[in-house]
């Protein structure tokens, strides 16, 4: 009797102490959640959102506020100093030669946007708006990325160049635009969310069947190039999942040169770049027919030349190192053809084809107007027994036909006869 309730008993505790456990454990795990859950509003409250920004680009701080009122005070600051400010329907900056005439700021929505942006100016960014109606800031942490190559592109008439967005990969909700010359309508626009994915001919047309867009990165390639697309191209990517936009601008220059090279067998003809030096993230390559010839990856330190599968290029080549610039030495007629360059970089890509010509000396001009002389010899020999022959059969023809004629006039005059005899009859 005892024993049975003394186990009844501990079953009652054993019961008590899972149902404790079981309590215990739930509301563990319902406080690690709700932790979890505030964590990142914690983060981007304290932090900020992360924007990361190349060297030498702009970026738009967004404050996501439709319309500042005149009783509103607007207030931004960079690591705790204000920088600037919107009273009434002004706009005004502080004397801070740290970013002295840099600074943009919209009056209508607030958002701030910062030019030619320097490493300097990585750092914390706090916008705050205060009022009758609301009060709220928000801020952004702001990296910059350190970039050395450079933002003019020099290309030849016929190119086909790419300007490359710097987005790996658009999302959902980015909104992105391209302009060429500070032009208001863009020549190019992504807005996935709405089902945009277009490229204009710009007013004048200039841009007609040239224009192709990346829909994965938003990158632009400006097909058999002209002069008359020399000029600043812009574009501008609103990043929807965040508050901020980044601008990336390319000074494209097109200039007319000559694509064709003529060279003597034996003689040594340079194929140009047309730059004075190789950035670091440029990835060289010269290729002939289905032969890649020489490739640069300055990044890696590597030159090289291949001499193909014939051999044909065996010990014939040379390459500039700074400029990536190729060089054939004693060059054969089976080194006439078309040569394709292709230059690749973090922010475009070039595909240009110049052709060469390789003439042979020991044909003299007289000795070709000889083969040309023996040449239309042969036309002639060849063409005058066919002419001749040609004649006897329309001669042969004309005979032919004269004799139906006459056998023709001699069946009238028969038939002529029998129809008079009848008719006597």
């Amino acid at each position: 009797m005892l024993l049975s309730m003394r186990l009844r008993k501990t079953g009652r505790s054993e019961d008590c102490n899972n149902s404790t456990d079981h309590y215990y454990s739930l509301h563990y795990i319902m406080k690690r959640a709700f932790i979890l859950f505030l964590f990142p509003l914690f983060t981007i409250g304290v932090f900020g959102e992360s924007v990361s920004v190349k060297e030498g680009d702009s970026v738009t701080l967004h404050t996501d506020v439709t319309d500042i009122k005149t009783d509103d005070e607007i207030e931004w600051r960079f690591n705790s100093t204000r920088i600037a400010r919107v009273t009434g329907n002004n706009a005004i900056y502080d004397e801070d030669v740290k970013f002295k005439d840099r600074l943009q700021l919209n009056i209508q929505t607030g958002d701030l946007k910062i030019s030619n942006f320097r490493i300097t100016d990585s750092g914390l960014y706090k916008f705050e708006i205060n009022s009758p109606r609301v009060s709220s800031e928000k801020t952004f942490s702001v990296s910059g990325v350190s970039y050395t190559g450079v933002k003019s592109l020099s290309v030849l008439v016929g190119d086909s160049v790419s300007l490359h967005s710097g987005v790996p990969e658009l999302q959902r909700d980015d909104v992105l635009l391209w302009r060429f010359e500070h032009q208001n309508t863009p020549v190019a626009e992504i807005n996935r969310k709405v089902g945009i994915f277009n490229t204009y001919d710009g007013p004048d047309e200039r841009f007609r069947d040239r224009l192709q867009l990346d829909y994965w990165t938003g990158s632009l390639t400006i097909r058999d190039i002209g002069t008359s697309h020399s000029g600043v191209y812009e574009v501008d990517i609103r990043s929807g999942s965040s508050g901020y936009t980044t601008h990336k601008s390319f000074n494209v220059t097109v200039s007319d040169a000559v694509k064709s090279v003529s060279v003597t067998k034996g003689g040594t003809v340079t194929l140009l770049i047309n730059v004075t030096e190789i950035q670091k993230d440029d990835l060289i390559q010269w290729i002939f027919g289905d032969i890649k010839l020489a490739e640069i990856l300055k990044a890696d330190q590597r030159f090289s030349t291949y001499d193909g599968a014939d051999e044909r290029f065996r010990d014939r080549l040379k390459l500039d190192n700074q400029t990536g610039s190729l060089n054939i030495t004693d060059t054969r007629t089976t080194h006439s053809g078309l040569y394709e360059l292709k230059i690749r970089s973090s922010r475009w890509f070039i595909n240009r084809r110049i052709t060469v010509t390789v003439t042979d000396p020991g044909l003299s001009p007289a000795a070709i107007a000889g083969i040309v002389g023996g040449v239309v010899g042969v036309i002639i020999l060849v063409a005058v027994p066919v002419a001749v022959h040609v004649n006897a059969v329309v001669i042969n023809h004309r005979r032919k036909i004269a004799e139906l004629e006459s056998r023709r006039k001699s069946v009238r005059l028969l038939l002529s006869d029998f129809f008079s005899a009848v008719r006597y009859i």
